[in-house]
């Protein structure tokens, strides 16, 4: 080893050699080393983001051939060596470096690419946020591009939706100046949306990693250096910005937004553009073929046509449709395909604002059926929505139509699920509204649907532009509860509610929701 001296091996790499140094490289190392070879300058980074945004819809024997680090070659032909060596090293690519005749123990005592604060030639600041990319969790990850897109103020939101290569969002940021690295000593750098989002989310290491990455390599006597990134220890665990700097997307900004009353601020707004999915099990027919070992969970008396829900359905459909929301409706599902669904429809949700889920059907108390006649406990359904990791902090409404009688004759056994939560925490930002209080019948006109769920949007339609979502549910329930049948009947909805803050639903017009109409 005495003999060895990586300096000199440098100047024995050819350009010749990068494209087969490339076709060793998987597409997720790509990511990395494009995000740490070409992020510091803008032009740069908005070449190489649509570089990968093609090569990613690419099959992989197109990104396995592709040209990256040739044309990285050709713009800096006296240096490029040593970046890409620094960047290969903190990407961790040891067998690339090994077919390059470098030696690994070499290299990392050279360039320590296990600390953060400290580069030799990549920009400090893009070898931190690696790392933090690094680190995160996929279900982290998401939050982070869900935050950062909500409060980007400006520009078309990034049309891609993997959170596992955030690299390439935090380009997108970079060519949108929502971040900055500043000069190579990240003079000038603005990394204070990435510094909040950390610390609101409890990811102090992360976020000091940024703090430090800034402090030791700006020099004092710039004037851009910044001055609000080192606070104290004490100060910076309970420096979290207050829940509204960190929701979601503020309204429109439209001139008819504009003279609507004024939403609170410290609220989640749900943005139109990413509301999310409005799943709807719809069970308008019943029936008993079961397997054996399913036959202990079916009611006694074969369950009814559930006639007027399809109205139901297209109601739903065409409000939450004019929300922005991704309606999925579903027919007639078994227990089986219902949970499939909701299951999906969570972890589809990473990068969306809310998720919905709307269950119409027969019921009894605490518990819902599916068209094979086999019910499902409603308190499971819930613990399924509370779960998932990428559904923390954002709302999840489960809305149920179906009757909640406590009628012993009928009343089955309740299919067990396992959809446990660990800790209460994961129950924050629930919100469950039932169309009857339990005990009771839900009520449901045969043309025009039920009581509850017309109430719904009716009441969406006219104050979603200037209601909370629980100030809605309140006039859902007055209204319901002024209705009166033709033999007298009465009704009363319910909600269960965990929510943090005020919920908005995204803004919308008169005309796309469907005015009011009464049943």
């Amino acid at each position: 080893m005495s003999g060895y001296n990586h300096l000199e091996q440098l100047d024995n790499i050819d350009i010749l050699d990068l494209p087969y140094v490339e076709r060793d490289l998987n597409f997720a190392q790509k990511v990395s080393l494009s995000f740490l070879l070409y992020g510091d300058e803008h032009s740069s980074a908005t070449y190489i983001l649509q570089k990968l945004l093609v090569l990613h819809r690419a099959n992989e024997t197109d990104w396995r051939h592709s040209d990256i680090l040739s044309q990285y070659a050709k713009s800096k032909p006296q240096s490029w060596r040593k970046y890409l060596v620094e960047a290969l090293c903190i990407i961790g690519a040891r067998q690339v470096l090994r077919k390059l005749g470098l030696r690994w123990q070499e290299l990392r005592l050279h360039y320590l690419p296990h600390i953060g604060a400290i580069s030799l030639h990549i920009h400090p600041l893009l070898k931190s946020l690696y790392m933090i990319c690094e680190e995160l969790s996929l279900a982290q990850s998401g939050r982070m591009v869900q935050s950062i897109r909500e409060k980007a103020s400006s520009g078309e939101p990034l049309r891609f939706y993997e959170p596992a290569y955030l690299e390439i969002f935090m380009l997108d940021w970079l060519t949108r100046r929502l971040i900055r690295l500043g000069d190579i000593n990240a003079n000038g750098s603005d990394v204070q949306l990435l510094i909040e989002h950390l610390k609101f989310n409890e990811l102090h290491t992360q976020a000091t990693l940024l703090v430090d990455t800034v402090n030791s390599n700006a020099t004092e006597s710039s004037d851009l250096a910044p001055t609000s990134l080192c606070p104290n220890r004490e100060s910076f665990a309970s420096a979290k910005p207050n829940v509204g700097d960190s929701g979601l997307a503020k309204g429109s900004s439209s001139p008819a937004a504009s003279a609507l009353p004024q939403r609170a601020k410290n609220a989640i707004q749900l943005s139109r553009a990413n509301a999310g999915i409005a799943l709807i099990i719809n069970q308008q027919k019943f029936h008993q073929n079961v397997s054996d070992d399913l036959k202990m969970y079916l009611p006694p008396v074969e369950l009814l046509p559930r006639h007027g829900t399809d109205v139901d359905k297209q109601r739903l459909t065409d409000v939450f449709s004019a929300l922005g929301y991704k309606v999925e409706p579903h027919d007639n599902v078994d227990h089986f395909a219902m949970l499939e669904h909701i299951r999906q429809a969570c972890e589809r949700s990473l990068l969306h604002d809310s998720l919905v889920v709307f269950v119409l059907s027969h019921g009894f108390e605490e518990a819902v059926y599916c068209s094979n006649s086999i019910a499902l406990r409603i308190s499971d359904i819930e613990n399924v929505l509370c779960s998932y990791d990428n559904l923390y902090n954002k709302p999840k409404l489960l809305i149920i139509q179906a009757c909640q009688q406590k009628d012993k004759k009928n009343n089955a056994l309740p299919f067990k699920i396992n959809a446990s939560t660990k800790s209460p925490g994961q129950h924050l930002n629930m919100l469950r509204a039932m169309s009857t209080v339990p005990g009771f019948a839900a009520l449901r006109h045969t043309h025009t649907g039920s009581w509850f769920i017309q109430c719904l949007c009716d009441a969406i339609a006219e104050h979603a532009d200037s209601h909370h979502i629980l100030d809605i549910l309140t006039i859902v329930i007055n209204n319901v509860a002024n209705k009166l049948g033709k033999k007298n009947e009465t009704m009363v909805s319910c909600i269960c509610v965990t929510l943090r803050q005020h919920v908005y639903f995204p803004h919308s017009s008169a005309a796309e929701l469907q005015l009011p109409r009464s049943i």
